[in-house]
């Protein structure tokens, strides 16, 4: 299998054979020779000792030597049996789950040492995905777990967001990049989040325990030194509202104050339905 393959549990992964195993069999092999040649050689000196050829003492000698043989033919396969060895020697690595191999570090006729310590295959189930994420120091506190998540990647735009939540806070601080990490959790059923994926991570802020209202950045317009957003009444109605911005980026504006969770805001042609309104 490959880096990427889908495997069943129960599936072989990679057949291993054991050189130490491989150097018994050829000990087995030798014995099993020695004792054909001790064999052939006593059958020889009984033949040379009816014909006079031979001495009892020889006769002696050549049945000492296929005893020997024979006792170690049978002292290496009782080991055989011992540890259970299969007749070809090999050991067959086989998926524990279902899931894709997202890790390999193994390789045609690669030696491999006793002492490893790295995996030789990574298999995950794909279904739940984490997503490791880098929180600024000034944004620390408006962190907790159990917060909800958008993420967008580069491989599917903007458009398409992935919701999850934050499963878990690293309390520590990288020394270099001065961030925190977080894991956020999520439902990954059709499997478009792949691994290593880069992702950006938008977090519904709190402050003092209340969620915030998000809205997309242009719909945000500054004016007089106020920022205001158009809203939209269930009647269709359109209105001019002041709002308080407690973060913006690029992309959206976290709201302290002037509109409330469920509220529809303009956020197309914004400023020229702002214009006319005035």
């Amino acid at each position: 299998v490959e880096a990427g393959d889908y495997v069943e549990k129960g599936d072989l992964l990679a057949v291993i054979r054991s050189s130490e195993v491989a150097d018994f069999e050829k000990q087995q092999k030798d014995a099993v020779r020695r004792l054909a040649l001790a064999d052939r050689n006593l059958e020889a000196v009984r033949d040379m000792l009816g014909s006079g050829t031979a001495s009892e003492r020889d006769l002696l000698q050549a049945e000492q030597e296929a005893a020997g043989a024979k006792a170690e033919v049978k002292r290496l396969r009782e080991v055989y049996d011992i540890y259970r060895i299969g007749a070809n020697s090999t050991y067959d690595i086989t998926s524990p789950v279902s899931g894709f191999v997202v890790g390999k570090n193994i390789s045609r006729d690669m030696l491999i040492r006793s002492d490893r310590e790295e995996e030789l295959f990574t298999v995950s189930g794909l279904d739940n995905v984490w997503v490791m994420a880098d929180v600024y120091e000034g944004d620390i506190r408006k962190i907790q777990e159990g917060a909800l998540v958008r993420i967008t990647t580069l491989a599917y735009g903007k458009d398409r967001e992935f919701a999850g939540t934050i499963d878990k806070v690293y309390n520590l601080l990288d020394s270099e990049s001065k961030t925190m990490k977080v894991r956020i959790k999520l439902n990954n059923k059709d499997y478009m989040l792949k691994p290593g994926m880069f992702t950006n991570v938008y977090v519904q802020c709190r402050v003092e325990g209340q969620l915030m209202p998000r809205i997309p950045a242009h719909a945000l317009i500054f004016e007089g030194g106020k920022q205001y957003v158009v809203c939209v009444g269930t009647d269709g109605r359109l209105w001019m509202q002041e709002v308080g911005v407690y973060k913006q980026t690029d992309e959206y504006c976290y709201l302290n104050a002037g509109l409330k969770e469920g509220d529809v805001v303009v956020n197309k042609n914004t400023l020229l339905v702002y214009n006319a309104l005035k």
